[in-house]
């Protein structure tokens, strides 16, 4: 079993590499028209953007450009929904944009597709993913985004909630909206518990993984989703919440067989293999364990001619002919 799927690993590889450009653009399409389906489901306040037509050229366009693009999209259809609701609502969401930007965006992509895959998994209630993730792939820093992008996740939430219930026509209206959802950000404690789980998850998972232990990686994986389990199920139990039990106990399983799936894509290594290697220079003396990777070499397609020609006893050597009539002609 492990063999085959190994095999199946190697040949995605290699379809990656000869596909790679093609299979980009794609992933960047499909992310960037699911997420902006996500918005306009959860705030959906311009017309202008419910028109499936414009997200999926809006989405070929982030496609076919640079990552900086996609990102751009994003914070424009947020802003234009934004705006529709109260402008002054707009012009906060660009200042946490633009603070996202100068503290993530300018100095690593990688952070800003961390702050946007939280609220977009917790559409597919499957959030607990990226704590794990981000410990498998990235590095601490990773903990500022993923508490940034939980409090970009229930800030959308509570504008769509308080938006469906208040008007925000007019400058007492508008003033009124705020105090609303400041109040109902900073009394929400479920949100605030999430992120430091999601804190503390990443923490555990980074730290065991990086143990020099056989298969850190996988008992750093277990444990993550073992205290995501345990830690939200207390904390629903005193904390008013949306999500159910049987949805916590579905989306951490659900999570840590993604999070196995990349690690295993990501590098498998091969314990029986591993050697102890000593060895030095002028200044110092190495103890070095080596652990191979697991590979397996791809089979090969060898091609049979079925109706190939057989010699027969008459058959003549072509060359051997050419030769000796040049022989004859030499001797005349």
């Amino acid at each position: 079993m492990v063999l085959r799927l190994l095999e199946i690993k190697e040949h995605l590889k290699g379809f990656y590499e000869k596909y790679g450009a093609y299979i980009r653009i794609l992933l960047k399409f499909v992310t960037t028209f699911i997420l902006l389906i996500m918005i306009n489901s959860e705030m959906g306040y311009s017309g202008l953007f419910n028109n499936i037509l414009i997200v999926a050229g809006l989405s070929a366009i982030a496609a076919l450009t640079p990552e900086a693009v996609q990102i751009l999209v994003i914070i424009t259809v947020t802003v234009v929904n934004a705006y529709n609701i109260a402008p002054i609502l707009a012009v906060v969401y660009a200042a946490v944009y633009i603070i996202i930007y100068l503290l993530f965006v300018r100095y690593e992509m990688k952070q800003a597709y961390v702050i946007l895959a939280i609220p977009a998994l917790y559409v597919l209630n499957i959030p607990y993913a990226v704590p794990i993730l981000a410990a498998i792939f990235l590095g601490p820093v990773s903990i500022i985004a993923i508490v940034t992008g939980t409090i970009l996740y229930y800030m959308f939430h509570s504008v769509s909630v308080i938006a469906g219930i208040s008007d925000t026509t007019g400058v007492s209206n508008t003033i009124n909206f705020f105090n609303m959802l400041i109040d109902d950000i900073f009394s929400n404690r479920y949100m605030v518990v999430s992120g430091i789980i999601f804190s503390a998850v990443f923490l555990i998972v980074y730290i065991i993984r990086r143990q020099k232990i056989r298969h850190a990686t996988d008992f750093a994986i277990i444990i993550g989703v073992m205290v995501s389990i345990i830690s939200f199920l207390s904390v629903s139990a005193f904390v008013e919440n949306e999500n159910s039990v049987f949805g916590i106990l579905a989306g951490t399983v659900a999570s840590g067989i993604i999070a196995y799936v990349a690690q295993f894509f990501r590098m498998s290594l091969d314990y029986s293999g591993t050697k102890n290697i000593q060895f030095e220079d002028d200044e110092y003396y190495y103890y070095v364990k080596a652990v191979p990777k697991l590979t397996v070499a791809t089979p090969q397609k060898q091609v049979k001619r079925i109706n190939a020609q057989k010699p027969t006893g008459n058959t003549a050597n072509i060359a051997d002919i050419i030769n000796h009539e040049m022989y004859d002609r030499d001797k005349e």
